[in-house]
């Protein structure tokens, strides 16, 4: 194994836990490092500080998996994923089958996010050096579950910075012809190559649930709905009325499926139109609660001003669409807008529509998306709970 070694003081950030490496603050060329292979990495002073892998095309050139006396082979890899997994189904949804498995460096594997629905596994690579272990974590994977299905989602565009194809598909067993999942007492279909993310937005979980207190009774409002699920859970906690809106048709019969699987489509209604058009054609103050889940408006720093100014729009629209006293659930999963600029977006949103707010709880990823204390990039998503006053 080859080894770099870092300039002076730039080992602070990775003594305090932080995963990445990078090119800035490797003192050695790099020129004859082999892509994707393992690296041990040293101070300037030459203390051992772990082993990962490395890409010196990449702004991150190295990904620390090892801590000294690590070795990465094969138990060590296992005893990685079966710890990740003891630690939801054991613990955070002991009475579920479908939780997020492993979520990168938040699970000590860089590059790698394994979802489970049921009895069929997904996971997704991000990275140049995960990718030289992919055909490992398929074995491990099957060993571990022996599952009906292993699917991959490889099509995220991140791999394309790490010189990556995009491509998904099936490399064991067979996906089931109607595969549906249970999420917090929620039936759904899950369309595990074609899906979302790799079939749900499994990040919401927990926000969904809390929302269930605030919906009796009340007309709530599903913005950029995807599935349903949000609405869904509204509907299934009493809401009297329950409208979703997608743009996409693909989503909204899914919704529509979802909806009269659970038995729920009494009070729900789903809508196929952009959200903005939609918002502009509401009356003021038509309904109790609104939820907004927009796609990432920010995916790059570049984007981010512009970003800021959809999320601003929407915002300011959809306040104006509720009641006084109603409750806005705005969401940002753009890891480039960080929480003290969403909050101050949706400051900016109410002045503009000459609304109040009371911030009510501030929540972030499920608890099975776990973020490094050490590693702010492993946080990304912003839901709050505001009431208008």
């Amino acid at each position: 194994m080859q080894t770099v070694h870092l300039k002076p003081g730039k080992e602070r950030r990775i003594l305090k836990g932080h995963r990445w490496i990078f090119s800035n603050e490797i003192a050695d060329s790099l020129a004859n490092f082999e892509p994707g292979h393992w690296v041990k990495v040293f101070t300037a002073k030459g203390s051992y500080l772990g082993s990962g892998y490395l890409n010196p095309s990449s702004l991150i050139t190295v990904r620390l998996v090892c801590l000294p006396g690590q070795e990465p082979n094969k138990d060590f890899f296992f005893s990685l994923l079966r710890n990740a997994d003891h630690r939801r189904s054991r613990t955070l949804y002991p009475a579920s089958a479908c939780y997020r498995v492993v979520f990168g460096e938040s699970d000590g594997l860089p590059g790698l996010v394994v979802d489970r629905y049921g009895d069929v596994i997904v996971y997704q690579v991000t990275t140049l050096g995960m990718t030289k272990l992919e055909q490992l974590f398929q074995e491990l994977l099957i060993d571990l579950y022996g599952p009906s299905a292993v699917v991959f989602r490889n099509d995220i565009q991140v791999r394309e910075l790490e010189g990556l194809p995009l491509n998904k598909g099936v490399v064991h067993g067979a996906i089931p012809e109607e595969h549906w999942v249970s999420v917090e007492d929620l039936a759904l279909h899950t369309d595990v190559i074609n899906g979302q993310k790799t079939g749900h937005y499994l990040d919401q979980r927990d926000n969904r649930r809390a929302l269930i207190p605030w919906v009796r009774g009340k007309k709530v409002l599903d913005l950029f709905c995807y599935s349903g699920a949000w609405g869904l859970t509204a509907a299934m906690g009493g809401a009297a009325e329950v409208i979703g809106v997608d743009r996409s048709a693909t989503a909204i019969a899914q919704a529509q499926g979802n909806a009269v699987k659970n038995r729920l489509e009494a009070v729900t209604t789903f809508v196929e139109q952009d959200v903005f058009q939609y918002l502009k054609g509401i009356p003021r103050g038509a309904f109790d609660i609104i939820v907004l889940d927009p796609p990432a408006f920010a995916k790059t720093k570049k984007s981010l001003p512009e970003a800021k100014k959809g999320y601003t729009d929407v915002n300011r629209r959809a306040l104006l669409g509720l009641k006084q006293g109603g409750l806005l659930v705005s969401c940002s999963c753009s890891h480039h807008l960080s929480e003290e600029t969403f909050r101050e977006v949706l400051l900016q949103a109410a002045q503009a529509s000459g609304r109040q707010l009371r911030l009510i709880e501030a929540r972030g990823q499920a608890k099975d998306h776990p973020m490094l204390l050490a590693m702010p990039e492993t946080s990304y998503l912003k839901c709050l709970f505001l009431q208008v006053i």
